[in-house]
């Protein structure tokens, strides 16, 4: 694990955490944590996973901005049926595309599809959780799960490890994420 991984880690978890507690500068922490990863992944052949993070850092801005105007006390809110149904298909058709121009123009790709797919999810995951839908959290604990397999594969050990603790946050995010929709209704 190099060094660089290891600071992309600390500052992925700082990013997950102040974003449960639904903290502004989580989006700062997201930023630095995915310039960090766009090196990792360059460094190890996931383009997709490389490319994603230019998203996550434009994302970030956005979230940021978003959370940042907002009250302190904001709650979150519930997509709809169909919001979830467009934001996953999309997903899905991006995973698909993305995929097959990575298969013909990249040839030392790794995971092109499965890559691309998880790619597409979560930028809908980020776009859910810059616009403070609840279902982002189920969002990340599936696609965490597949990239923790994928990432043991390819020797990531510390991002293996990170994605598994992520899986535990999001699971405790949802659950507080949970508690102020509860209180409304």
């Amino acid at each position: 694990m190099s060094s660089i991984e290891i600071l992309a880690i600390i500052a992925s978890l700082a990013g997950v955490i102040l974003s449960m507690a639904r903290k502004s500068l989580a989006w700062a922490c997201n930023v630095l944590a995915s310039g960090l990863y766009s090196y990792v992944f360059w460094q190890n052949g996931l383009y997709s996973d490389m490319e994603l993070q230019g998203f996550f850092i434009l994302m970030a801005v956005y979230g940021w901005w978003n959370w940042s105007r907002s009250d302190d006390d904001w709650k979150p809110e519930r997509a709809s049926n169909s919001q979830l149904m467009v934001g996953l298909s999309i997903a899905l058709l991006f995973g698909a595309g993305s995929g097959f121009l990575h298969v013909n123009y990249f040839p030392s790709v790794s995971f092109p599809f499965l890559d691309a797919t998880l790619a597409g999810l979560s930028i809908y995951g980020t776009w859910l959780a810059a616009r403070r839908k609840i279902e982002n959290w189920l969002v990340w604990i599936g696609v965490d799960m597949a990239y923790v397999g994928m990432y043991l594969y390819k020797g990531l050990w510390g991002t293996a490890a990170l994605y598994l603790v992520f899986i535990i946050l999001a699971i405790k995010g949802y659950i507080d994420w949970l508690k102020p929709l509860k209180n409304r209704g």
